[in-house]
């Protein structure tokens, strides 16, 4: 069974499949297209689009055709490349402390999990701080998630002294 890691990855695959092949389609017909103007224009565009052309594309080229938008097809096809290149990427930084050093596989495994609940490029620092006395602080963002035993038994005197 495909983890919901599988699943994302899978389907970005299909989706850069079929938007690179609009884009392809869309940026080899736009030259030929461009001047086109007329009573038959539709008609006309409907014989110039080579065979295989993906159905959505052809749709959207006969109708911005019937519409009379085709001067503007190279400046349309140019701004869908920009859409499909999608919005740049955020990078969230991260800071994992924990009171012994890592292994490979924790620091892998770790940074493995952070990248799945955020959904986004992180960079993870690992840092060392023997005062925490065992568990993990991890900082992204403005979050804080603080599992260290440290806080843990802070808060049990704190508990102990309101009782």
């Amino acid at each position: 069974m495909a983890t919901t890691v599988d699943a994302k990855a899978i389907a970005g695959t299909l989706y850069e499949a079929l938007i690179g092949a609009a884009l392809e389609q869309l940026q080899a017909i736009a030259p030929k297209l461009a001047g086109m103007t007329g009573g038959d224009v539709v008609q006309r565009v409907h014989a110039a689009l080579p065979d295989g052309t993906l159905p959505q594309v052809r749709n959207f080229l006969l109708g911005l055709a019937h519409e009379g938008l085709l001067d503007h097809i190279e400046a349309v096809a140019a701004a869908f490349g920009s859409f499909a290149a999608g919005p740049p990427a955020q990078a969230l930084d991260a800071v994992v402390t924990s009171a012994v050093d890592l292994s490979a596989s924790q620091q892998v495994t770790i940074s493995a999990d952070i990248a799945k609940r955020y959904g986004a490029e992180t960079k993870v620092r690992f840092v060392v701080d023997a005062s925490l006395i065992g568990g993990l602080i991890i900082r992204i963002g403005d979050q804080v998630l603080d599992n260290s035993l440290r806080t843990r038994l802070s808060a049990v005197q704190r508990n102990m002294l309101t009782s």
